[in-house]
């Protein structure tokens, strides 16, 4: 009885090397981030887009392209948001071709903030009223699908 005692005592004294059986390779990075903009997460996203450009202009369209006066039309021009902060609202509408605007302070700005000529424009709510010299009026609601 005392030599099994003294057995199971030495047997318990006397720790076991662990062994750890891993059934799957660790995931790397890359497996595991597959954003759909491949944009880099810790450069900080501006708004008319990342620091690379990416945006949703189709191919082949220069990023800074302005529409020029006879081409640009209102009609061409959906709502995306609006924001509001300490110096009022503002309005971020797309042109067709993916171009970015802005509507602040009753004056609509290209993605340069240069002022489209001819342009003015209400924010009321979630809704955008805009005017051209011409007299035509458009209104754009906020998430409504065109």
């Amino acid at each position: 009885m005392r030599l099994t005692l003294t057995i199971l005592f030495l047997a318990c004294a006397v720790p076991a090397a662990a062994q750890v059986a891993v059934s799957t390779p660790a995931a790397t990075v890359d497996q595991v981030y597959k954003p759909v903009n491949p944009r880099d997460p810790m450069v900080p996203a501006t708004v008319f887009g990342d620091q690379k450009g990416v945006s949703a202009r189709p191919k082949g369209a220069s990023p800074a392209a302005a529409v020029e006066k006879d081409t640009f039309t209102v009609y061409a021009l959906t709502l995306t948001g609006i924001m509001e902060d300490s110096r009022g609202r503002q309005a971020l509408l797309r042109y067709a071709d993916g171009s970015v605007y802005t509507l602040k302070a009753g004056r609509l700005l290209d993605a340069r903030k240069k002022l489209v000529p001819g342009v003015s424009g209400v924010i009321k709510g979630k809704q955008v009223i805009l005017m051209t010299e011409d007299k035509k009026v458009r209104r754009l609601n906020l998430r409504e699908n065109e």
